[in-house]
């Protein structure tokens, strides 16, 4: 037998595989990559589809396949859907909801996540989510619902939010058992809130200061709880002492087993100071329920500003995000034994780097995927807890070395995202010339924003558009900078950059009075302009927003 003869013998055809083998392709792909890959091939295919295509988050399409997606797909199958603006994407929610999301039905839907709800999309989602009884999780990233009325979701057993403290929409609930409430603005003054009385997880992040005692009261009546957070982000008030939490907890909440809780505040006295750590030292919280925590003063002397906080926290350390103040992991008190050993920071996914730290034993074992380099960073001493890194942001204040960057990428192999100022990237590209981190960052970067583009030297002209270009034009996907003038560097961005799905780009204009200062303002941009343009895009495949403060294409 001939060598042709043997492989045409070995060929096998695509539609002799077994239906299990292609719902086990299918485990390892998104609902919208088998969407496109396999529709419209056959009824066999179709129905498969069906079967498997049941999670969708649009947030990671572009214009055109969320076309197709709603075109070819039944929105009644659906039961999981995650939709948000972001800074890579604004706007983009609103136009889902505009446009697909009122117009189909998602009778089936169980999980939903959505961004933050203003004006007239909050109205149009709220319109829709009543209809919505199958589901079992709801999350929203922020809206204001004074005028919100109440109802219920009948299976609904998770709700995440954030909202002023107007929640009354809420109360009826009927088998709701976790809420995490997350306070963010004040419309009005409330004197009591009210929760389902099935809650087993309650959850507060108080962005805004927030009376303590309405949290307090309004957990009297909660004699299923199991699990409490509080954490206060914003200075505010010194927490209640334990004493009075113990007293809730025996007569109100006798199933509590989980109490977390962070605390920012002015610094007391000493003395004031140790009354409080005591009061969490009793027989009550140390023995019977374990509950340990520590206390730490720091200081902040970023720019001219500075001040002195006290951070007051359970063990672990309960926050995802930490900063580095100065002085600010050195223990001052805490009531975890000497000999006890606790991985303090295992929590923390974003590391603040604000004030010099030594290398510290305690992030041996972290889950930092996101740093914000705010002054002088050494990477070698940092590497062994950054293995999971994907997000770099170097603020105004932040350096790092090239030798130190260089580093940094050789070891940071899952890094998609990076924030900077040009003039900081120019540097660390030493004028773009450094084959070793430009190849690096054309391998990985795919969400790439340029900082302070109010400032017309942070803009780019047309070489430095075009050395930008060789470098992230393979992979960025999110591109968000300023340029100095529109001709020859935008449609030269849309035409080059293949894989972009949102461009951001602030052209400096006039100045937008404030009561204070001058706030720069871009120049906008028409559809018209970039339908004249040689670019790919035109209305049929880019939506474009342009305000005061930049122009926006979803591509």
């Amino acid at each position: 037998m001939n060598t042709g003869e043997e492989i045409t013998n070995y060929l096998t055809i695509l539609e002799t595989f077994p239906n299990e083998l292609f719902m086990e392709i299918c485990s390892y792909l998104t609902s919208i990559d088998i969407i496109i890959a396999f529709s419209n091939l056959n009824h066999r295919f179709q129905s498969l589809i069906s079967q498997c295509c049941e999670i969708f988050d649009l947030n990671s399409v572009n214009k055109s396949k969320c076309d197709f997606i709603f075109q070819i797909h039944n929105t009644h199958q659906w039961k999981s859907l995650r939709i948000s603006n972001s800074d890579e994407k604004p706007y983009w929610m609103n136009h889902i909801i505009e446009n697909y999301i009122f117009t189909n039905n998602f009778s089936q839907l169980q999980f939903l996540t959505v961004g933050e709800l203003k004006d007239k999309t909050q109205t149009l989602f709220f319109s829709i989510l009543t209809s919505l009884t199958n589901l079992i999780y709801l999350s929203i990233e922020s809206l204001c619902a004074k005028e919100i009325q109440s109802f219920d979701l009948p299976k609904l057993k998770k709700l995440v939010f954030s909202s002023c403290l107007s929640i009354d929409w809420i109360q009826n609930f009927s088998q709701i058992e976790t809420i995490e409430y997350t306070i963010n603005h004040f419309c009005e003054n409330k004197d009591h809130l009210f929760w389902p009385l099935t809650i087993k997880h309650l959850k507060f992040v108080l962005m805004t200061p927030v009376e303590h005692s309405l949290i307090y009261d309004s957990l009297i009546s909660l004699s299923q709880l199991t699990n409490l957070e509080i954490y206060q982000l914003q200075s505010g008030q010194v927490p209640m002492f334990g004493n009075r939490w113990e007293q809730l907890i025996h007569s109100s909440c006798p199933l509590l087993r989980i109490f977390r809780f962070y605390f920012l505040f002015r610094p007391l006295s000493l003395r004031d100071l140790k009354q409080l750590m005591n009061s969490y030292a009793t027989p009550f919280f140390l023995k019977e329920k374990k509950w340990f925590v520590n206390c730490h003063l720091c200081a902040s002397d970023r720019g001219r500003l500075y001040s002195k906080q006290t951070m007051f926290y359970t063990l672990p350390y309960p926050m995802k995000t930490l900063t580095t103040y100065k002085n600010s992991l050195k223990k001052t008190m805490s009531t975890l034994p000497i000999d006890d050993h606790v991985n303090i920071y295992r929590n923390v996914e974003t590391l603040i780097y604000g004030n010099y730290l030594p290398i510290n034993n305690d992030f041996n074992r972290t889950k930092i995927n996101n740093l914000v380099i705010d002054t002088q960073f050494e990477a070698i001493h940092w590497l062994h807890t950054l293995t999971n890194l994907q997000q770099l942001h170097i603020d105004s204040y932040g350096y790092i070395s090239i030798e130190q960057f260089r580093l940094l990428l050789d070891n940071a192999s899952r890094l998609y995202s990076l924030s900077l100022r040009k003039s900081q990237l120019i540097k660390l590209t030493d004028d773009w010339n450094d084959f070793h981190i430009c190849k690096h960052l054309s391998q990985k970067i795919r969400v790439l924003k340029f900082q302070s583009y109010g400032n017309t030297s942070e803009c780019f002209n047309e070489y430095e558009i075009e050395r930008m270009v060789s470098i992230f034009g393979n992979k960025c996907e999110c591109l968000s900078l300023g340029v100095q003038i529109k001709t020859h560097t935008i449609e030269h961005i849309l035409s080059r950059m293949l894989k972009l799905s949102y461009l951001f780009v602030f052209i400096p204009g006039n100045f937008q009075s404030s009561i204070k200062k001058q706030l720069p303002r871009s120049r906008p941009l028409t559809m018209e302009w970039l339908e004249k343009q040689q670019t790919p895009f035109n209305r049929s495949n880019c939506i474009f927003y342009g305000d005061l403060y930049g122009n926006h294409f979803l591509l």
